[in-house]
């Protein structure tokens, strides 16, 4: 098969999960596929962003720059053309894949603003029209999509995503060096994610505040601002939590792992994910985890995690206490989540991604 990913969504700085997915997704393919070929295909507008456009260096693998327009007869020469970000060329009479990370613009109107639900949701309804086969994350976003969107449930698949190797328990010493970077000192809860309305951190600091009355225990939030974060920070203040609360900003891929590995507990209890990745690595890591009794949260943590309902602070602060004060507890999901994460893995999901292009190639 020829087989064209559009790979745009990778041409940015400070990558998360969309550009994880990318990298992880064609170096799983290029390790386990000798006999198709594959075009990574760059939308022209990624061109001002040269210096990061993702790149393969495999003979079954070329480069391309493509645009509808000044492209017309490109899908001539290929079997399956995989939209990887909820976004397919208008090209016809071409079979496609394409991939949908969530369907969050139709859970709540807290999460986005007007205009990019509106853009999004005529994006997924043209999606449901004419892909040939749609690859949604969890079980959860298929569910929504086929909830909120007409389409033909046998078209929409499910392919988990993977954790990387590179997550792992790390040793004392990496774990030393991490504090010393960040200013870390005794125990700690972690948080790794954007600070936004979606992913509930105002929910979660209210919590904080119940476990900081019975804890000395500090909470560290890893990651950048993002939509109504000055609200969901605004209980640092009112409750007073400002020693209490580290604010390290984007943290790179590389300091990840030993960050994981260094925290007590891992809390996540966001309002609504597609996947979730950070869970998946911190169990990877070995610590256990405190989140969402909803969305995808229960299919990537299945027994190894304690979930809660998220917008029960009380619940969630009893959990967090929990895994601080106990041993016993706390060694059984460290075991439970480094086997669970051993089912997550990108060869998976390459391996499962090619079924899905097979299938989409072979179609009616």
């Amino acid at each position: 098969m020829n087989i064209a990913i559009d790979v745009s969504s990778y041409a940015k700085k400070g990558r998360t999960g969309i550009g994880l997915y990318l990298r992880c997704l064609v170096d799983h393919l290029a390790a386990i596929d000798t006999v198709n070929h594959y075009t990574l295909c760059h939308r022209l507008s990624r061109l001002r962003r040269w210096s990061y456009l993702l790149r393969v260096d495999h003979p079954n693998f070329r480069s391309k720059v493509f645009h509808e327009r000044l492209n017309p007869f490109f899908p001539r020469r290929l079997d399956v053309f995989h939209g990887t970000d909820g976004r397919l060329p208008t090209y016809r009479n071409l079979k496609t894949v394409v991939t949908v990370h969530d369907v969050s613009v139709f859970v709540s109107d807290a999460y986005s603003s007007e205009g990019f639900r509106r853009k999004k949701g005529r994006r997924y309804r043209d999606l449901a029209e004419r892909a040939t086969r749609i690859i949604a994350d969890s079980e959860s976003t298929r569910q929504g999509l086929i909830e909120h969107v007409d389409t033909d449930p046998a078209r929409v698949c499910v392919v988990p995503l993977g954790v990387s190797p590179a997550f792992r328990p790390c040793p004392p010493e990496e774990q030393a060096a991490i504090r010393a970077k960040y200013g870390i000192e005794g125990a700690f809860i972690l948080y790794v994610g954007a600070i936004t309305t979606r992913k509930n951190v105002q929910g979660m600091l209210r919590a904080f505040a119940r476990v900081a009355k019975q804890s000395e225990a500090t909470l560290v939030l890893a990651g950048r601002p993002g939509r109504n974060a000055e609200a969901e920070l605004a209980p640092i203040a009112e409750l007073s939590l400002a020693g209490r609360v580290l604010l390290t900003g984007y943290v790179p891929d590389q300091d990840l792992a030993p960050l994981y590995s260094a925290a007590r507990l891992f809390a996540f209890p966001t309002l609504y994910e597609g996947f979730g990745i950070p869970l998946l690595e911190t169990m990877a890591c070995g610590t256990p985890a405190v989140t969402s009794n909803w969305s995808s949260m229960p299919e990537v943590a299945g027994d190894a995690a304690l979930l809660v309902d998220p917008h029960d602070t009380e619940a969630m602060a009893d959990a967090m206490l929990r895994l601080l004060a106990d041993e016993g507890l706390h060694g059984e999901l460290r075991a439970r989540g480094i086997e669970r994460a051993r089912e997550f893995t990108w060869e998976r999901t390459a391996r499962e991604t090619l079924a899905v292009y097979q299938q989409a190639a072979q179609a009616d």
